[in-house]
């Protein structure tokens, strides 16, 4: 045990009843990992906090360098190869199963095993930080790359998200595909990839998270023996000011679709969001425009939406929007909808019955949430990237109000500062 005090910030929750390890290692690699030795799977995720959005950054106070839309996504997929195999046939041969995304504020990779997980952990640290870009890879990629943007621009949900991001955000690069366009890979070059590399895979940047049926000192022995040390930088990432107003109120386009689909976004200003307020801000839309409310019920009854209405977030370094969507046969008369319901609730409240019957549901998910190592190490994942800690956001869920959801309810959303954007069908009757 004094092993594993020495080496660990050791966090445990009364509530849960799970003990979290926490660890910066020498390297720089921030680490957490949650044991479950009664269950038979274990998930390692390995990710860097470089996304789509940082396409303009400085290395160590050097001069600004704007580099081609996608390339983050592009390096997730250079990774996987190296001198002598893909980390996917190596994966495959043990029976694990692995995969990588890249989003607008990071990239992960990741795998699931029930067997063998010292050797799918080896794989995992390996290639994410041996790189091996040569002339002829990249533009076998970019073949590759292009047909999955071709793949993202047939289908509607891409044309109506993109769509809402560029009336809202005038200059933000949140407006761009995270798959950049077939024109911005073409520039990409194994010298910008490494330049990339160097600077945002850094092990400062980087975090690691593991749980399931693993050891906390075995998983940190095998870090100990493979985390490279590199040269640390200081990289800032910079996106353009905004003014928090939204460039357009209304957006739509044409696409093969059987009924209208939109997105109604509300925008606000970007500020840091305490754990306590991020909880909040999921209790009070499902409060209010969930399956549980008289909202609801009524906008089924009305036939103006179907089970697929579901209420957003998407909150990221300069993103702050809150939003709707689903398919309507008139997306008009919803957006109006829900701004009535945004003014009555401003007015009258939300109801302490729904907002208690949503808070129980929320502490109850976050409860079963340890059951999957999946979801706990993917919340890991996201603490060690933002400074949150899960078991704060579990005691909140706990213990807010129903006076606080209202305070945040009314700051969310600005009927004013709204954007519709809609995907009609190419032939309406």
């Amino acid at each position: 045990m004094s092993e594993l005090t020495d080496r660990f910030d050791i966090r445990y929750d009364e509530l849960t009843k799970e003990t979290v390890y926490y660890t910066t290692h020498p390297t720089g690699v921030k680490i957490a990992i949650c044991p479950k030795p009664e269950l038979k799977s274990s998930y390692a995720v390995f990710g860097t906090k470089y996304g789509s959005i940082d396409n303009d950054f400085s290395i160590d106070g050097g001069e600004f360098l704007r580099v081609p839309d996608g390339l983050a996504h592009y390096l997730e997929h250079k990774l996987f190869e190296n001198e002598d195999c893909e980390a996917f046939e190596k994966y495959s041969k043990i029976g694990a199963c692995a995969n990588a995304y890249t989003g607008f504020d990071k990239t992960c990779y990741l795998f699931s095993c029930t067997r063998e997980f010292e050797q799918a952990f080896r794989i995992l640290l390996d290639f994410v930080q041996n790189p091996f870009f040569t002339e002829e890879s990249v533009r076998k990629e970019q073949g590759i790359i292009a047909q999955e943007i071709d793949m993202y621009r047939d289908n509607p949900g891409w044309h109506l998200f993109f769509n809402l991001m560029k009336s809202m955000y005038r200059e933000h690069p949140i407006r761009n595909d995270i798959a950049g366009t077939a024109e911005s890979i073409a520039q990409i070059t194994p010298e910008l990839l490494y330049q990339c590399y160097e600077a945002f895979y850094n092990p400062d940047n980087m975090v690691l998270s593991v749980a399931g049926n693993v050891d906390p000192l075995k998983v940190l022995e095998m870090c100990d023996e493979l985390l490279l040390p590199k040269q640390r930088h200081e990289i800032v990432s910079r996106c353009p000011e905004d003014d928090g107003t939204v460039a357009q109120p209304y957006v739509e386009c044409r696409f093969d679709v059987p009924m209208p689909l939109f997105q109604l976004g509300f925008k606000k200003k970007y500020r840091e969001l305490t754990e306590r307020e991020r909880v909040l801000i999921g209790i009070v839309r499902s409060a209010v425009f969930g399956p549980v409310s008289d909202f609801y019920t009524r906008m089924m009854n009305k036939q103006l939406i179907g089970s697929d209405f579901a209420p957003g977030f998407t909150y990221l370094r300069g993103v702050f929007v809150s939003l709707f969507q689903g398919m309507s046969c008139s997306p008009e008369a919803i957006r109006d909808e829900i701004f009535e319901e945004i003014e009555r609730v401003k007015r009258n409240g939300i109801s302490p019955r729904v907002f208690e019957c949503v808070r129980r549901s929320s502490y109850g998910g976050q409860i079963l949430m340890y059951n999957n190592p999946d979801d706990i190490a993917e919340n890991l994942l996201g603490d060690l990237m933002t400074g949150t800690d899960v078991f704060k956001g579990l005691k909140a869920a706990s213990t807010v109000t129903v006076d606080e959801g209202n305070q945040v309810f009314s700051e969310l959303f600005d009927i004013s500062n709204s954007t519709l954007s809609v995907v009609r069908p190419c032939k309406e009757a």
